[in-house]
C-alpha cells in the first residue's frame, strides 16, 4: 500500500487557542497530519514559560516542545479588533477551532461559536472547560488537580488510611484533551453527513467521571462506595493486591481466580513449593459473599511476596508469559526510555528543534500503514504568521 506524506488529517486545518487543558488534543491532530495553527499573543504563549527547562532561561521549555510539536505559530493580539478580524477570516478556511477560555470570554471578543457560525458554517468549534458551558459551576475556574477531585478519581488514589491523592502527572488535562479530540472527529463525521459544523462542549469533570469504571457502578447498583486501595485493585468494598516488590524493583500481578492454578504451577516449576490450595483459590469470587478471610489472604500474599522477591522484574515477566500469568514490571522512566518494545516500534524520534537543538521526543502512539504519523518540532513565536495570513488571502472556504 502506498503512503502519503500529508498524514490522515492532511486536508484539515485547526486553529488552536487552548491552554494546558487542551494542548494534547491539538498535538495529536498535528501528528496525524492536520495543519494546526497555534495562535499566540505577541509576548508568546504562557506555556512557553512552563518547565522543565532545558537551560536556565525561559526559552527552553520541554513542555512546550512536546505539547506543540508539529504546529505552526502565528501571533495575534486578541484585544485588538484588527487581529480579531484576522482570526475570523482564518476561521473561514479552517475545519476546527479549539479553545479553553471560560464560558463567555470568546463571545465577549466577538469570537464565540454564535459569532462565527454564519461566517464559517463548516467550522467545528471545540470548547474545553473545567465544568462545561452550562450548569451551576460552569464559570468556576479549575486546575488539573480540581479535575481529578471533582471527577471522583482522587477518591480512589492512595492508601486507605491516608488522605486521597492526585496522580503525579496531569491526567485530568490530558484525558479531557483526548476526549475533545475524539469528539472533534465525531463532529467531522457529522459534517460529512450534514455539511455543517457544530459546537462541541467538553467538560473536564465529566471526562474524569467517565474514567471511574466499576467503582461508580458499584455505587449506582449496590450503594457501595469503593475505597482507596493503595497498590491494590478495588472491587466494591474489597481490594486485591496488585503491586509486589521483587529483587530489583516492583511487579504488578493480577491475582484473579483464574490465575491461581497457573501461578501454583509456575511456583512449583521454580521449586518454590507453594502451600496454598490452588483449586480452592480459583473457586473464590472477586467480590461478593464467597470470599477468603483476611488471614487467608495474608498467608497467600506472604507466599507470593517471597516468590517474587527472589527474582528480577524482567525474569518474572518472561517466565510469567510462559505460564500465562498476568504479571508485568512496574516500569520507571528509565525503563520506558530503554524499552526494547518501544524502541523496536520507533516510538522515540530525534528532531532538530530550532530553540533547543537536537532532542529525542515521544512519538507516535499509533501506526497507520498508509498515512504515517508526522514527528516535527514545535514552532518559534510567530514563526509562521506571514505564510499563514498570506495563505488566508488566497484560500477558499473549506467544505466537504
Amino acid at each position: 500500500m502506498s503512503q502519503t506524506t500529508k498524514g490522515a488529517l492532511g486536508p484539515y486545518r485547526v486553529i488552536d487557542l487552548t491552554a494546558e487543558i487542551g494542548a494534547l488534543s491539538t498535538m495529536v491532530l498535528a501528528g496525524l497530519g492536520a495543519d494546526v495553527i497555534r495562535v499566540e499573543p505577541p509576548a508568546g504563549h504562557p506555556t512557553r514559560q512552563r518547565g522543565p527547562m532545558l537551560r536556565e532561561d525561559t526559552t527552553s521549555s520541554l513542555y512546550w516542545a512536546q505539547m506543540n510539536a508539529g504546529k505552526r505559530s502565528i501571533t495575534l493580539d486578541l484585544e485588538d479588533e484588527a487581529d480579531r478580524e484576522r482570526l475570523r477570516g482564518l476561521c473561514e478556511t479552517a475545519d476546527f477551532l479549539f479553545e479553553s477560555d471560560a464560558p463567555g470570554n470568546m463571545a465577549a471578543l466577538g469570537l464565540g461559536y454564535e459569532d462565527l457560525r454564519d461566517r464559517a458554517p463548516q467550522l467545528i468549534y471545540v470548547s474545553i472547560t473545567p465544568f462545561g458551558q452550562s450548569g451551576p459551576k460552569s464559570m468556576w475556574a479549575a486546575s488539573d488537580l480540581i479535575g481529578h477531585v471533582s471527577g471522583g478519581l482522587s477518591s480512589l488514589v492512595g492508601d486507605p488510611d491516608r488522605a486521597p491523592l492526585r496522580p503525579s502527572v496531569e491526567q485530568a488535562y490530558n484525558i479531557t484533551a483526548l476526549n475533545a479530540g475524539s469528539a472533534a472527529m465525531i463532529a467531522l463525521h457529522a459534517r460529512h453527513l450534514t455539511g455543517r459544523g457544530q459546537h462541541v462542549d467538553v467538560s473536564m469533570q465529566a471526562a474524569m467521571a467517565n474514567t471511574l469504571g466499576n467503582a461508580r457502578l458499584y455505587y449506582e447498583m449496590d450503594g457501595i462506595i469503593t475505597e482507596r486501595a493503595g497498590g491494590a485493585r478495588a472491587f466494591a468494598d474489597r481490594a486485591t493486591r496488585i503491586i509486589y516488590p521483587c529483587a530489583d524493583g516492583y511487579v504488578a500481578f493480577v491475582r484473579v481466580p483464574a490465575s491461581m492454578i497457573r501461578l501454583h504451577k509456575w511456583m512449583t516449576a521454580e521449586g518454590a513449593e507453594p502451600r496454598f490450595d490452588a483449586e480452592r483459590w480459583a473457586s473464590f469470587a472477586i467480590a461478593g459473599n464467597t470470599l477468603p478471610t483476611e488471614d487467608e489472604i495474608a498467608e497467600l500474599e506472604a507466599e507470593i511476596e517471597q516468590f517474587f522477591a527472589a527474582h528480577g522484574a524482567q525474569a518474572l515477566y518472561e517466565s510469567g508469559q510462559h505460564f500465562n500469568v498476568m504479571i508485568c514490571p512496574v516500569n520507571t522512566m528509565q525503563d520506558i526510555v530503554d524499552s526494547p518494545q518501544l524502541n523496536a516500534r520507533a516510538f522515540f524520534a530525534e528532531v532538530d528543534d530550532p530553540a533547543l537543538g537536537r532532542l529525542m521526543v515521544p512519538g507516535a502512539p499509533l501506526k497507520m500503514s498508509a498515512t504515517p504519523w508526522r514527528t516535527r518540532t514545535a514552532p518559534m513565536p510567530g514563526q509562521h504568521s506571514l505564510e499563514v495570513l498570506e495563505d488566508r488571502t488566497q484560500a477558499q472556504p473549506i467544505g466537504d
